[in-house]
């Protein structure tokens, strides 16, 4: 069952029909009527779905044009210039039209249509309004075209031409209806509900009109919200009340007052394709769609996602307990890594002695100046490289590395005693010999004869 509202904009009143509709069935469940000036407090504090809103507009343009056959697109734009032509003044406007069947032009081929528009600014405003409040105008339809609707729908009227009244305590709303199609629309003045003899002049002057200008015969005249009492009008066609489908479930004094909202809801989806929201309203309309739908949509994937962690929430936790397992390993891998990191630095003391050995094993004449050097390592002499070069008759020993003491004294006797030891070895020269008191940083070369 769809819930439904509809806003009928009458002079200086806004009325409001809750309705539901289910399987063919309209009921009406609530009225309300408010003063205008009281409308903006009503929309600011209330919760209401996309509305259809209904407007008895006091300035429209209408008129009946001559058109060849053509597609609708394209009879479309011949449509909108005919009325840019006939009424310039007209610049931004929305509107819809009808091809009444039966209805020609005298030449072959030729129809005559009839359009209604209205001018965006007054549109706009309407549109405005509910938009202010986060509320959203989904069709604004004018009362005419929803009553014309309700005159279709019955079998003893689709198939004829009538004259319509609708009342308001201002003026009266006098349309023809040809085969269920608005054909023609007049709006006079008049002051209060009763029907007078103006009201009466006023009816038999728009049958003649129409049957003079528009060349078309109306059978009678539908009153759509008044009650013809005992007796008879005095006018040149009969009269008769509007009868409403079974379809729609109100009181007979409902249906009366609320019969523009009431027919708007019963034929939404008829009257959808003359709808008069300006475009760039429709467009935001689909645009609020599609992001309600995103919501949906996410909402729902995101409770399958959580049904499916729920789901797997025991098989998480064993994986959970397996990473703690693997962190407490990698604890233990950490301690083990830093002793060996340790360990590698003081290898790395004396790996150039060693690098020097491997040298020595390769060659006899390293391996006898290997022999010399027995007196390496030395006490805070941290060798860094050995370089021996093979020259003709003799080798060149070139030794770097830092020497550590606690003061500049110290540490040129350890250099002192360094190239003693050098000095003493038998076939050994010293050649060269520099060291940086700053760093303690020093380099020796030694020539070794063969």
């Amino acid at each position: 069952m769809s819930k439904q509202v509809a806003v009928s904009f009458e002079d200086d009143l806004v009325k409001v029909v809750y309705a539901s509709s289910d399987k063919g069935r309209t009921v009406v469940q609530k009225t309300t009527v408010f003063k205008d000036e009281e409308f903006d407090s009503f929309l600011k504090t209330t919760r209401l779905p996309d509305l259809t809103v209904v407007c008895h507009f006091k300035r429209f343009y209408s008129d009946i044009i001559t058109a060849p056959p053509a597609k609708p697109a394209y009879l479309k734009k011949i449509i909108e210039a005919e009325i840019r032509k006939r009424f310039p003044e007209l610049d931004d406007f929305t509107y819809f039209y009808s091809v009444p069947a039966g209805t020609t032009a005298g030449e072959k081929g030729l129809k005559e249509v009839f359009f209604f528009a209205v001018d965006n600014n007054e549109l706009n405003k309407i549109s405005e309004r509910f938009n202010k409040y986060g509320k959203s105008a989904k069709y604004i339809f004018p009362n005419v075209l929803t009553l014309a609707h309700l005159i279709k729908s019955s079998d003893d009227w689709k198939n004829k031409t009538v004259l319509s009244l609708l009342i308001s305590e201002k003026d009266r709303s006098l349309f023809l209806v040809k085969n269920g199609q608005v054909f023609f629309v007049r709006v006079t003045p008049s002051m209060g509900w009763e029907i007078t003899d103006v009201d009466i002049d006023n009816i038999n002057m728009t049958v003649s009109y129409c049957r003079q200008n528009l060349r078309l015969n109306p059978e009678l005249i539908i009153l759509m919200n008044t009650i013809k009492k005992e007796g008879a009008f005095n006018t040149i066609i009969p009269t008769t009340n509007i009868t409403y489908p079974m379809s729609v479930i109100a009181s007979e004094e409902t249906l009366k007052n609320f019969v523009a909202p009431v027919s708007a809801i019963m034929f939404e989806k008829q009257l959808k394709n003359d709808n008069l929201l300006p475009h760039k309203y429709a467009v935001l309309n689909t645009h609020k769609r599609i992001a309600s739908y995103a919501i949906v949509f996410f909402l729902i994937f995101s409770l399958i996602g959580m049904g499916h962690i729920l789901i797997n929430l025991s098989e998480i936790s064993v994986i959970s307990k397996k990473i703690n397992f693997l962190r407490k390993d990698l604890t233990g891998i950490n301690a083990v890594t830093s002793a060996y990191e340790k360990e590698m630095e003081s290898m790395q003391q004396i790996l150039p002695l060693i690098n020097f050995v491997n040298e020595a094993h390769s060659s006899p004449d390293i391996l006898n100046a290997l022999v010399s050097l027995k007196f390496l390592p030395m006490e805070n002499v941290h060798i860094k490289t050995i370089q021996v070069n093979n020259k003709k008759d003799s080798l060149l020993i070139q030794l770097s590395g830092i020497i550590t003491a606690k003061n500049y004294g110290d540490m040129h006797k350890i250099f002192a005693a360094l190239v003693t030891n050098f000095s003493i070895c038998p076939g050994m020269k010293v050649i060269s010999k520099n060291i940086e008191l700053r760093d303690g940083h020093f380099q020796i070369d030694v020539e070794n004869k063969i």
